[in-house]
């Protein structure tokens, strides 16, 4: 090899050295916003969580509120569920049948 091709590919190795220099440099830049910007954000998150818990309040109901209320629970389950339909379906599908009509004797009662 000549020397004008040793000076060159030097400088090859040279400039594109310093490329990766460079791009290292600027990810690790882009990098260390990036997790503070994320850091601030999780530390947001749970100081505003940790401010939000309250207590639950309970709920009283007025008298007359809670007497047709009870009214209603009272007509749903006198109002027979129809069993021997679901005699013929599996375990898991009469529950949740059965569930689903009791909700509806529910609602039926009650309005």
């Amino acid at each position: 090899m000549d020397s004008s091709m040793k000076i060159g590919l030097m400088a090859v190795f040279a400039v594109s050295g310093s490329v990766v220099f460079v791009a290292m440099q600027a990810h690790k830049h882009l990098l260390s916003k990036f997790m503070d910007k994320i850091e601030f954000e999780i530390g947001n998150s749970t100081e505003t969580a940790a401010a939000k818990v309250e207590p639950k309040k309970k709920v009283r109901f007025a008298d007359d509120v809670a007497a047709d209320r009870r009214a209603c629970e009272k007509a749903a389950e006198s109002d027979g569920n129809n069993d021997e339909n679901l005699e013929a379906l599996p375990e898991n599908w009469q529950a949740m049948y059965r569930e689903i009509l009791h909700e509806r004797n529910n609602l039926k009662a009650c309005i």
